[in-house]
């Protein structure tokens, strides 16, 4: 008991850990982030991939002045005065289908027929639609009335206005959506020039756990945060190299952790960074120094998950979160999160908190600033949040329910209902990410 009692005591001595906050342990990641190289990718394939340079119009859009509406192609002088009982009556010379130009030009008494999208003819300074007038034929000859005063302009989109030569289409690090894609297709950019996604290593440890379709024995448990990590780092733009699950042993932690980062652009290591007698993570960042390898940090003011750990080896990141899935879950929101987004281009990775309003009291004091799990909602111009049961770091099933993190401030008493807070919204809530 005495030799045992010896050893603790020698790990706390080597383990003194000295606490950042998360804002600087955040500011520490940043300035280790490298953006990666960029690469083309067909229009085909490049959603939700972030854009690696300016993109500039090619051309105008429109290109030619473009109709609006179905309708007549007029000069807006023979209608100034046109009303239902005293309509403008104009000649039809022509019929323009969308993708035609029209073989004549509209002049005083005339009018050319022209669908939505086609090219205003020459001379025409309006577009009238066809609710507005009526069809008839006289003598052989196709005339319109025009039964509304009608403005120079009226329905006719000119060449540029929507976009001009040379504009500014998305600039760096831009996500590239539905409306991205469109406005790529229509200025004709086959090939995209995108930032290769990052890969992004995934390593677990804890010889208590167990493949996701093993039956479970007593002791055992189930390795969720080996899947949870991985679509975490796939919901922000990063590809997951998953690398199994490594035995409590030193030497071969560290084997494969130098291999993984031959192969990978960051390496997330789940569990093994408490001071626990089998925390094998925590063994091999206190050995940090020199060869290639900086310790980052190695605890952070925060509840759950304050041994969160982070290094550089061979200039590139590697995280040990906590093993306990919660704590895990947000170590990864707030701190590998932001290390992706840099990776890819974000000028402003760290997340975007707004005031919300505890619906309930959440009397859980604690030292340090606590992130819980939270449900927001929108209400009356407000946002309420409240805070999620069985938020303990070691449980999991609310993660499903929360759309946020709460931060409680560091302090004895929690927050009483009523109270505002900070609360960081959650991706599939917010469109920041």
């Amino acid at each position: 008991m005495k030799e045992r009692n010896f050893r603790m005591i020698d790990r706390n001595r080597r383990f003194a850990r000295r606490a950042v906050k998360v804002e600087y342990a955040q500011s520490l990641i940043l300035q280790h982030v490298r953006q990666l190289d960029s690469e083309y990718v067909t229009i085909d394939s490049c959603l939700h991939r972030r854009i690696s340079e300016p993109l500039f119009s090619k051309e105008g859009m429109p290109h030619f002045r473009r109709s609006g509406l179905d309708g007549y192609a007029v000069l807006g002088e023979d209608a100034s005065f046109a009303t239902p009982q005293h309509p403008a009556c104009l000649k039809v010379i022509d019929e323009v289908p969308a993708g035609s130009v029209a073989s004549k030009q509209v002049i005083a008494g005339t009018a050319i027929r022209v669908m939505t999208g086609s090219a205003v003819p020459d001379g025409a300074n309006a577009v009238v639609m066809f609710e507005q007038t009526e069809e008839f034929e006289a003598d052989g000859q196709v005339w319109v009335r025009v039964k509304h005063t009608v403005a120079q302009g009226q329905n006719i989109t000119g060449i540029g206005d929507e976009i001009t030569p040379g504009q500014l289409l998305m600039g760096k690090g831009t996500r590239i959506g539905p409306g991205q894609i469109a406005l790529l297709a229509s200025q004709g950019h086959a090939r995209v020039p995108v930032i290769r996604r990052p890969v992004v290593g995934i390593l677990t440890t804890g010889s208590e756990l167990v493949a996701v379709g093993d039956p479970l024995l007593p002791g055992k448990i189930r390795n969720s945060n080996d899947y949870m990590l991985a679509a975490q780092i796939e919901q922000y733009g990063g590809r997951a190299m998953k690398y199994g699950t490594a035995p409590d042993d030193l030497d071969g932690i560290a084997r494969t952790i130098r291999a993984a980062i031959q192969e990978c652009d960051m390496l997330v290591v789940s569990g093994g960074v408490s001071v626990g007698d089998y925390d094998i993570m925590a063994d091999f960042f206190s050995s940090m120094n020199g060869e290639g390898m900086e310790m980052l940090f190695n605890k952070i003011a925060m509840r759950p998950g304050s041994p969160t750990t982070a290094g550089f080896i061979n200039k590139k990141l590697v995280f040990g979160l906590s093993g306990n899935p919660g704590a895990c879950f947000i170590g990864f929101e707030l701190l590998v999160r932001l290390a992706l987004l840099a990776m890819q281009g974000i000028a402003d990775p760290c997340s975007h908190s707004i005031q919300a309003v505890m619906a309930e009291d959440f009397g859980k004091g604690c030292p340090h600033d606590r992130y819980i799990r939270g449900r927001m909602s929108h209400a009356h111009q407000q946002v309420t949040v409240t805070a999620l049961v069985k938020n303990n770091s070691s449980m999991l099933v609310s993660i499903q329910d929360a759309n946020c993190l709460v931060r409680i401030p560091a302090g004895s008493r929690g927050v009483a209902a009523g109270q505002q807070v900070e609360v960081i919204p959650l991706p599939y809530e917010s469109t920041l990410y």
